[in-house]
Formats: structure tokens, sequence, C-alpha cells
């Protein structure tokens, strides 16, 4: 829809006296400030009359710059472009014609993808739409505005999308992929990470990553000589991420050269006589070409900048650079110090980010923004939902749009409806920062949104749980960093449940939080008033559920499995990960040497372990394969390329064709296959395919199970050399020869299988498991022992322990002298 900036509401404008402007939290704590925030989720702060620190950043500074494609970042567009890839790509597979994004029709564009996506909404689990009745066709024609009986949708899903939509419903809600490791060797299988048998190794047309074609689901017995994709190329991640290019650095004076060039080509494009637009006409462009399917426009930003080098941390006068570099008569001590210097407001009085005792990168110390005409921050909530604020040191206009926090899961409830697909693919999305969606089109659909328009010297605050976005109008130099207040509270353990359920690294120990708040509130010198009764309160009760939880966990897993043992932590201030936290961290690919960094995080949700946790023995290296499991008959004979999906330019295809035959591509994609991915040239991993009692306590010696294995694979290998044998054709794809025999699998096995889903994935587990256990300890959250391993840890392996690192009397402690001094005793 066309962007219309009467459906959005100004944000306030805060004025604060001298006076006011001198304790940051107190005033936007304030009872009608803080009403304010919550209504519109952001207001602006102009500070008083004569404030204006001088900018002070280092000459040496430089940065590189993301470069964003504005068409790529609308939500619509973006899964409408990765939708139609996947379906040319199944086409060009299956020997189809390649679709357009769109077909025309009653004059109108119909998009592939909003047709998809209507049938999905309309007909759950249905993919054929032949045997649609005429109330149900009257009902998928009205979301297009159609005539009742008009059946042209009926038919482009069956001609274009039908064998597609099959294929995806194959697939159910799993998309969790074999991932290429920079580390691995190149040439292994992605699936069971060998480089055995080269000579039956498939590479993917499109990404160029091997398998073997024992490895694939379903196993094929030949090289197809046409065009081949793996599963993760046909369905796709749904993955993106900026361009970025590091060792490209600017300077402040060289972007601004940039930002002229680029600026006075966009004005002779976009403007009648090629001066400058007005920002309401700017800001129309921008979301036009957001919206845009066929733009090309890129646009570069300095985003998430942060150096570490004394005088580049911060435009604000520090005390590496109290006077401006670039004003030799401007004093700017007096702004060293004070609470609204972003490097100061993180740890300003009424912070509870005082009680987390170190610093953040991106949180506690600033980052740094260099903005350049049409450069975008995509929607997004702070970290841990935290309040932000952002100032502008100089430069054009950044245009905020804000929705209050009382909006935020219908907001996020209207992104995932517009791309459900997507954050099937990608749940942590809106965490990424990198999806738009117009807020004039929020605000049609109920979403009150707010805007404000920032200029130099001025700070524009979020409050806790605001999804935020906007754009720059030109170049400009911001910074922003995060802080608290009492009424965030709330708002900080809501994060962690949200969090843990989309996997999302913690920055901080929440709880960790709460006890030292609680530990302060018990000293005579508390930070905390008689007028932070309420805010104590709620700590308490947060703690006391907390603890309530911690116990309750302990009790169900405490067996003679696990053995308990008391850890003193070494100098625990650790609340937060030590080194340069990002918004977006991921777990680490090498965890030896990230000991420090993610240490106090579990392994599985990413959140913090809290005082108890669990170190699971991993030495066997076979953690969660057990995992949701079940034993069950499957046929794991190879499939013929002939019953494959396969080309056109397959002989066995066009055979197929010519003798009548047809192929229904959901009984191959469902037909019965679990071949094992591990094969007996896997000696370590089969030892175990009926859970090895080595792992919990066998009796069986590991050469005598070694040596069984040995001679099975030996009379197999021999009973197969009598068989005939396909013959192996030859294709690009192909790998260099191999000697090694290759062994055929049994008709009929037993077999640990995932439920619902497929063969590759029922061997290779997940790809988040396949990377655990790379170590010889996992740590749990007691949450994550229980999925894991068993309500009562029943599938944990020996010499697993519970590690306590604060016993629950001292905790319970904590909490008695809380609420002894809270309720006046």
């Amino acid at each position: 829809m066309t962007f219309d900036k009467t459906l959005l509401k100004p944000c306030p404008v805060l004025l604060p006296s001298a006076e006011e402007f001198q304790n940051p939290i107190e005033y936007l704590s304030r009872e009608d400030i803080l009403q304010l925030g919550n209504e519109f989720g952001l207001v602006k702060v102009v500070p008083p009359k004569g404030w204006k620190p001088p900018f002070s950043i280092a000459p040496s500074f430089t940065f590189h710059t993301r470069i964003q494609k504005l068409s790529d970042l609308g939500i619509t567009t973006r899964s409408r472009k990765i939708f139609i890839d996947g379906l040319n790509r199944f086409c060009n597979m299956t020997g189809r014609r390649n679709v357009h994004s769109w077909f025309f029709t009653h004059n109108q564009k119909i998009h592939y993808y909003d047709l998809y996506l209507a049938v999905c909404r309309l007909y759950p689990g249905r993919n054929d739409l032949m045997g649609i009745s005429p109330e149900e066709l009257t009902k998928l024609n009205l979301v297009f505005d159609l005539p009742a009986s008009e059946t042209i949708l009926k038919s482009e899903f069956t001609d274009k999308i039908k064998a597609y939509a099959q294929y995806l419903s194959h697939n159910g809600n799993n998309f969790d992929f074999p991932e290429s490791d920079p580390e691995d060797d190149t040439e292994s299988c992605l699936v069971c990470r060998k480089n055995h048998s080269p000579t039956q190794m498939l590479l993917c047309d499109h990404c160029n990553n091997p398998y073997h074609l024992k490895c694939l689901s379903p196993p094929l017995t030949e090289v197809p000589e046409g065009t081949w994709y793996c599963e993760k190329c046909l369905i796709g991640t749904g993955a993106y991420g900026f361009e970025e290019n590091p060792e490209l650095k600017f300077n402040i004076w060289g972007f601004v050269e940039h930002c002229k060039q680029f600026e006075s080509e966009f004005f002779s494009r976009y403007s009648k006589d090629g001066s400058p637009l007005s920002l309401d006409e700017i800001e129309q462009l921008f979301w036009n070409l957001v919206e845009s399917e066929n733009s090309e426009l890129k646009v570069r930003y300095g985003a998430d900048i942060h150096n570490l080098r004394p005088g580049e941390i911060s435009g604000f006068p520090t005390m590496e650079i109290p006077k401006s570099p670039y004003d030799s008569n401007a004093d700017g001590s007096q702004y060293i110090h004070h609470p609204w210097n972003l490097t100061r407001l993180p740890f300003a009085k009424g912070s509870l980010l005082n009680f987390i005792n170190s610093t953040i990168s991106g949180m506690t110390i600033p980052w740094i923004y260099v903005g350049s005409l049409l450069s975008t921050f995509c929607w997004h909530v702070e970290d841990h939902y935290t309040l932000s604020a952002n100032y502008c040191h100089f430069g054009n206009v950044k245009k905020w749009y804000g929705i209050p926090s009382s909006y935020a899961d219908e907001f996020e409830k209207i992104m995932k409806a517009s791309a459900p697909d997507l954050f099937q693919r990608q749940p942590d999305l809106l965490h990424q920062l990198v999806t738009l969606m117009s807020p004039s089109e929020l605000s049609a659909k109920g979403i009150p949104c707010v805007y404000a328009d920032q200029g130099p010297n001025e700070f524009v605050v979020t409050y806790p749980r605001v999804y935020h976005a906007g754009f720059n109008s030109g170049l400009n130099f911001n910074e922003a960093v995060n802080f608290t207040m009492d009424a965030w509270i709330d708002f900080g353990e809501r994060s962690i449940r949200d969090y843990a359920e989309i996997k999302k690294e913690n920055v901080f120990d929440h709880f960790m939080l709460v006890q030292n708040i609680l530990e302060n509130y018990l000293q005579p010198n508390s930070a905390f008033e008689d007028n932070h009764k309420n805010f104590i309160g709620k700590c308490i009760r947060s703690y006391e559920q907390f603890l309530h939880r911690q116990k309750s966990l302990v009790h169900d897993l405490e067996s003679d499995r696990l053995e308990t043992v008391l850890k003193v932590p070494e100098s625990k201030s650790g609340l937060m990960t030590p080194g340069p936290a990002t918004r977006m961290s991921t777990m680490k690919k090498n965890k030896a040497n990230t000991e420090d960094e993610d240490d106090d995080l579990c392994d599985i949700c990413r959140t913090y372990v809290s005082f108890q946790y669990c170190d699971v023995n991993n030495k066997l290296h076979r953690f969660g394969k057990w995992y949701h499991k079940k034993s069950r008959k499957t046929d794991s004979s190879s499939i013929a390329v002939s019953n494959l999906l396969t080309p056109t330019e397959s002989p066995y295809l066009k055979k197929g064709q010519e003798d009548g035959m047809t192929y229904s591509a959901t009984a191959v994609a469902q037909s019965g296959s679990a071949e094992r991915l591990q094969s007996l040239q896997d000696n370590n991993q089969d030892l175990k395919e009926e859970e090895s009692e080595e792992e919990f306590g066998a009796k069986v010696p590991f050469s005598d199970q070694m040596n069984e294995l040995i001679s099975q694979a030996k009379r197999k290998a021999s009973e197969e050399a009598e068989e005939p044998r396909s013959k192996r054709r030859q294709s690009s794809r192909l790998q260099q020869k191999s000697r090694s025999p290759e062994l055929e699998a049994k008709p009929e096995i037993n077999e640990e299988i995932e439920d619902s889903a497929s063969p590759q994935k029922k061997s290779q587990y997940s790809s988040l498991l396949r990377q655990l256990n790379q170590f010889d300890h996992i740590k749990l959250c007691l949450k994550c022992t229980q999925k894991m391993c068993g309500d009562h840890g029943e599938r944990l392996p020996k010499g697993s322990h519970l590690i306590v690192e604060k016993p629950f009397g001292e905790m319970e402690a904590i909490l008695a002298g809380a609420k002894r001094k809270f309720l006046g005793y």
C-alpha cells in the first residue's frame, strides 16, 4: 500500500529544565513522563538551552559500512523472492518451466506467494484444489477480490504451485538443515561429515555443497545427469544479512564525500530539477523503494560501530579526549561526567545496570551510527527489552517510528502472519534487524505507530519492549546506549522467557541482577529508599518464584545418576558474557577458545544457567541421539533415479514420460527411506545403535564390539559382491574416483528415528546437537536438562554432575532478609 503519513502520530517532545536534566533516570521515571512512554513508546528529549557537548571523537576514527539493498528489507517483498527462488529451483529440477513472481488478472497483479499463503490459511494441510467445492472457491476468490465463480486461482495454483507445495508439506516445520563448517574438509559430505567414496558424491547446483548419494533423503543409487539441488536450497532457510566489507574503511571526511556524490546522483534521478527533496518526499520515496520488487538501489550505513581504541568509543567528551579536536575554543570538561553523556547514562543514578558490575559493548558501552541518505535500521526491540537513548551529534534528520509496548504482541502477530513460513525458518527474525513493514500499513491494521524527527543535539528515548525502526534523511552521526529503571524489571524477566523459546543468547544474567538488587537492599546504605517499595516487592516475588522453580527442578533431577557438586565460582561478577557482546550473538564454533565468553550460558536455550545447572558428561560424543526417538521399522532401500523428482534432462524421467508413467511428488518425497547415514565404515558411531551400554555402564568390551562390527561389515561386503550392481554414471558434479566398495543397505532394519522428520534429519539429529557433540562437556540449565534428558534425568550419561554455585540455603537467607526488611520486622 502507498505510504500514508496521516495515519501516524508524532511522539511527545520533552523540554526538561536544567535541574530536571541533571537526573535523567528520575526524570524519565516520573509518573507523568512514564505514562507518555507507555502510551507512545518513544519520546524526544531536547536538552536545556546552552547544553551542547562539543563533538570530540578522535580524528583517527574510521569505520566500515553495511551495504543495504532496500528492496530486500520489506518482509513481503523478501518473502515473495525467497518463495519464487525455491519454486524455480524446483521447476529446474523437475523439468518444468520457470515461473514469474506474479500473474495478471482482473486488472491486478497476484503474486504466487500470496496465493500459496492464502491456500495454506484457508485449507490447512491441503495441497490440491482440484476437488474444491464452489463455496471454498468463493472464499479463496474473496481474498483477492475476484468474482465468486472465477477459476483462475485454482488453475494457476494447480499448474504452477501444487507440486512444490506438496514437496514443502513433506518437510513439515523442520528447517534444520546440515550446515557447512569452514573448519571442516570442504570435500566432506554435509550429512555424515565423511569424505570417503568420492565417486558417490553429489554437489548441489546452487550452494555447491557435497552429499553422498546414500546420505540423501531419499538415498539415490545413481547421479542424476540434470540439475540437482539439495533440500536446503529447494526449501530455503530464510537467512538474510547485510553485505559488509570490513577492509574498506572510511574516515568521517571520506564518508562525507561519498554521501555528497550519492545524494547528487539520487536527487538528479528522483527530483524534477535535481534539487534536494523535502523530508516528506524522502520518506515517501524510502517506503516506495522498500516495497519495490525491482529496485536495485543500495545504500551504505556505518552501523553498530564499536571501536575500543581511546577516543574512538564516543563522540562525547571523555577523559581521553576532554577537548574537541575540531574546535579549540570549545570546553568539553563539564560534559565528561554529565549523566546524559552516553558513556555515563547506563550507570547513572537509578539505572539498574549498576548492579551487573560489568560493561557490555552496545549496551553499557555506546555504539556509533554514521548514516547516509536512506540508510535504515529495521524493526527491533532492545536487548533484554531495556530502554535506549540515542543522541545526534550532527547531520540530517533521523526518522524514527515506534510502537507502544502494549501493542508489541499484536505487532509480532501481524509480522508473523505476513510471512509465516519465513518465521518458521527464522524464529528470531525480529531480533536480526533485517525486516521492515511500513508503519502506515501497520497503522491500517490497528497498530498505533508514532514518529519522531530527530535533529542535531536531540535525544530519542525508547521505553521497554518498544519496537522501533527508521531511516536517515542524509549524512548524520549518532550514538546509542541502553539503560534501565525500576519500571523495566518485569519486562526484563519477560525477555528471558521469550529468548529461551527462540534460543536467543542472553547478554547478562537477569536473576543474578535481581539477587544483587536484594543484597544491596539489605545494606545500611542501600540505593533503594522507601519510594522504591513497589519495585522491591516485585524483585522479592521474582526471586522467590525463581528459587522455587530451581528447587523443584533439582528435586526432580536428583538421582544416583547425577552427582551433586558444590562449586564456588571464581570472581563471579559475571552477570554478562565477558568480551564484546553483540546484539545478534550466536553460539561459538570453537568452545575451547571462547570458554570465558559463554561459560555461563546454557548450550541449548542460551539463557544464563543461574546458580544451579547440569554438567553433562559427553566424552562419548553422543549427546541427544536419544532425543524424542522411538524404534520403528523402516524401508531403507535406496531409490532409483527414475523414481526421484528429476530434471527432464534425465533419460530416466524421459523414459517414464514416454511410457505414460507419472511420478507423484508426494509419494516420492514421503517414501520410506531411513538409510543409516553413519555407515559401517563409521564404526565408532554404530557401536551405539541400540543405546550401547558403554555409555550407561556397559559390560561388553569396546574392542569386542569393534571386532564384531568389522566382521559383519566383511560378511556384508562379501555377500553384496556376488550381486549385480547398477552401472554408475559420471557427472560434472562427481568428485575424484574412489576405489572403496559401496555397501548396500538391507531392505529392512530396526533403526532409531525421529518423529515427523526426514531420514536425513533422523540420522543427523539437529545441527545444534551435532555441534555440541564436538565437546566433552555440555552445560545445560535445569529446564533444558529435563527436556533433553528426561524429567528425572534418566537419559543423562553417567559421570554427569549437578553443579551448585549458590546453595539454596544462601538464596533463602537473602530472600528471608529482604522479606523481613520489606515488611518492617
